[in-house]
């Protein structure tokens, strides 16, 4: 992923029947957990075209990042959590950490772990230089 290089990322996973509501409400939670701001949210390329992803982003304020799986998978050894419905889904044990870590860099670690709450899955990662 080529940025200013994002320092704080949020990862999201999530249902089809996820609203937007319930999306922002994870995001917020996460970032709150985290005490932390970001901004943009990430996860897998295959959720571009959601719309209640693009409708809690621009509730948010948050850009959309979106990583191929091949970028996400490449953080799968790092990932805490682990479904074996998400693994065969998406290649990784848990979107929302794959993309947080994805999102911010490659030495980054978790700070959030994934928490799930109404079919929306959150997990927020930090730049090393940033802990």
């Amino acid at each position: 992923m080529e940025r200013d290089q994002v320092s704080v990322a949020v990862g999201v996973g999530f249902s089809t029947l996820a609203t937007a509501e319930a999306i922002a409400r994870g995001v917020r939670l996460a970032l709150e957990r985290a005490g932390k701001t970001a901004d943009a949210l990430h996860t897998s390329s295959r959720k571009r075209e959601s719309a209640p992803l693009k409708e809690a982003a621009n509730a948010l304020r948050l850009k959309l990042v979106f990583h191929d799986e091949a970028d996400l998978q490449k953080r799968d050894a790092e990932v805490v959590s682990r479904s074996s419905l998400v693994m065969t889904l998406a290649g990784v044990g848990s979107l929302a950490e794959a993309a947080a870590l994805a999102g911010a860099g490659d030495n980054s670690r978790l700070i959030v772990e994934k928490f799930s709450l109404n079919g929306v899955s959150c997990a927020v990662a930090i730049a090393s230089e940033l802990s």
